[in-house]
């Protein structure tokens, strides 16, 4: 079966291969190959543009497209192995329309040690294991089950929350899962003003008493 390089004629760039040897890792993250994909695109139209889009900018463009991300997790699946990246397009091909995240709930995401991990583990998208990465930025997401490790590097986890809301381990959607958390606390702010105020008037009626 051809891969989407070839089937659209684009070369793969170097730098991203030349990154992930240089981190360690054995095989690229989805954030890499979307990288990738971009930056080749952008090449094919352009030759005289040589911006390469950052970090952030990778994410916000990956997800103007579910051509990129569903190439990347193709690519994933037929070169890494990934068992996970072949579920993940089912969950596209079954909800295209799903609502992603934004950067800023992606800031919130909450980081793990590489120390806490051990030396087997890895991200279950790229399958690359996280103490193989010289700057690992590991995250864990908010799923709401108790004792849970889905953790993933973030250059993988991002793109894909920036377009399907889900953990891709249970399936849980995280916005839903944050939106509950924000209405407890908002509800547990309510009971504490009303509860100071009840005392309050306690403490007025007594002294008029």
């Amino acid at each position: 079966m051809s891969t989407y390089e070839e089937e659209h004629n684009i070369t793969r760039t170097q730098p991203v291969q030349d990154d992930s040897q240089r981190r360690g890792r054995h095989h690229e993250t989805l954030s890499g190959i979307i990288d990738s994909f971009i930056h080749s695109h952008q090449t094919y139209h352009d030759h005289n543009s040589d911006a390469v889009p950052s970090f952030e900018d990778r994410f916000t463009e990956s997800t103007t497209s579910l051509e990129s991300i569903s190439a990347a997790l193709n690519q994933l699946r037929s070169l890494d192995n990934s068992d996970l990246a072949d579920s993940l397009l089912n969950i596209l091909d079954s909800n295209p329309k799903q609502k992603g995240v934004n950067a800023e709930f992606l800031d919130t995401l909450e980081r793990v040690p590489v120390s806490q991990l051990s030396d087997d583990e890895f991200c279950p998208i790229c399958t690359n294991k996280f103490k193989d990465d010289k700057y690992p930025l590991i995250v864990k997401l908010p799923c709401g089950v108790k004792n849970s490790k889905h953790y993933f590097d973030l250059e993988c986890i991002g793109p894909w929350l920036m377009t399907n809301s889900t953990c891709p381990m249970c399936r849980t959607n995280v916005l839903e899962v944050e939106e509950n958390r924000r209405k407890r606390i908002e509800e547990e702010i309510r009971k504490a003003r009303e509860d100071d105020s009840e005392e309050d008037a306690e403490e007025r009626w007594d002294a008029y008493g």
